[in-house]
């Protein structure tokens, strides 16, 4: 038993070593020794054979301390690879990202919202393949594929419990992609999986208390906590679009009675347009506003509105240091930046409102997959 506990101990050492040079590079032996605990020359052991393993390689820096100069250590992009894919409702983005979270092939694909379980994911395997043939990516070193999806996800099971948006229900989505595709697969919530890129080269880097909140086809938030992603007890914390701003409200296609969701969705806008107006798409919504037509403009501030009550909310419940607001509806129209932060004005708590930074998500429609694959590096590599 005993060498089995050494054999743990010396794997999960250097995964912690490696952890760290990968998010704290260009970093120092001694700097490693100092945050691990562990003796000098343990590190060197460590950084040896991680170097071996083609993982990490001396940079042309060197530490500008006293005293002798120290190399300063760095991961190697090409190392290993894996797949981030994001699949909502009329849009599939597929990216290959490399072990520093660079994107190094990215294809869009759109979705037809009719299309059947079998048929998105027969679409997904043969754009996978394109993408990895064309880049020339070798198939050996990619670890795996990480899918981030809007709805109710058990992720430990690879299981999408529900969607509304792709109108999925009780699918065994990572067992069925990883049959098709020969890879190991795990899955989890779109937002979840963008929270994870946020907090590895976004907007909440290295941030221990953020929420990100999504706006856009749904309505949703993913939370990190003490630098952990809160779950809540079935992983649906951050469910937003589902709490009640009106008991008297709009029908919400859950069943209750005035949802979030029901009033700052991309359909909830589309039908309340609709009483005015033949409209098609969300785009137009948008367009009738910066052409200052009033019934957009009442639309679009009362969305506003109930985004500002909805982050007001948040900040009371988790006190993030930061809010990070991303998602369709924002990027299409950001003219509504400026009107979301009156409201924070007005409906944010005064203690609250000194202290936390609501941004903006610079990842575009980047995030989810780059998350997604980030995720799946953590979770798939075994380190011998």
């Amino acid at each position: 038993m005993e060498k089995q506990d050494q054999l743990l101990m010396k794997k999960q050492n250097k995964n912690l070593v490696l952890e760290i040079i990968k998010n704290q590079s260009p970093i120092s032996r001694m700097e490693i020794a100092k945050v691990t605990g562990m003796s000098p020359t343990s590190i060197t052991r460590i950084v040896n054979e991680l170097h071996l393993q083609g993982f990490v390689r001396e940079t042309e820096l060197v530490t500008s301390g006293v005293g002798r100069k120290a190399a300063l250590l760095d991961v190697c992009g090409d190392v290993l690879y894996s797949v981030g894919l994001e699949i909502d409702k009329l849009i599939i983005n597929i990216g290959i990202v490399n072990y520093i979270g660079e994107i190094v092939a990215w294809q869009t694909t759109p979705r037809d919202e009719r299309e059947g379980y079998e048929e998105t994911l027969k679409k997904v395997r043969k754009n996978i393949r394109e993408l990895i043939d064309k880049n020339r990516v070798p198939v050996e070193k990619i670890l795996g594929i990480g899918v981030g999806l809007p709805g109710s996800i058990d992720y430990m099971n690879g299981v999408v419990k529900i969607s509304e948006q792709l109108k999925w229900k009780n699918k065994n989505l990572a067992k069925d992609l990883q049959q098709l595709t020969g890879f190991g697969v795990i899955i989890d919530n779109e937002l979840k999986m963008k929270i994870i890129a946020e907090n590895f080269k976004g907007r909440a880097r290295d941030s221990q208390n953020a929420v990100l909140m999504g706006i856009g086809s749904g309505i949703g938030a993913a939370i990190i906590l003490n630098g952990e992603i809160y779950r809540g007890d079935s992983n649906d914390a951050g469910e937003i679009g589902h709490t009640v701003i009106d008991p008297t409200g709009n029908v919400c296609n859950c069943g209750k009675i005035g949802c979030l969701a029901s009033y700052i969705s991309e359909g909830a806008i589309i039908a309340d347009s609709r009483k005015v107006k033949d409209i098609q798409t969300i785009d137009e919504v948008f367009d009738a506003c910066r052409k200052r037509e009033s019934w957009a403009i009442n639309i679009m501030d009362r969305t506003a509105t109930y985004i500002a009550l909805a982050l007001s909310n948040i900040l009371c419940l988790y006190n993030p240091e930061m809010i990070i607001l991303s998602g369709n509806t924002i990027e299409k129209l950001p003219e509504i930046k400026g009107s979301i932060k009156q409201k924070c004005e007005l409906y944010v708590w005064e203690p609250l409102k000194a202290r936390v930074k609501i941004v903006y998500s610079q990842l575009g429609d980047q995030g989810v997959v780059l998350g997604a694959a980030i995720q799946a590096q953590n979770s798939l590599l075994e380190l011998q």
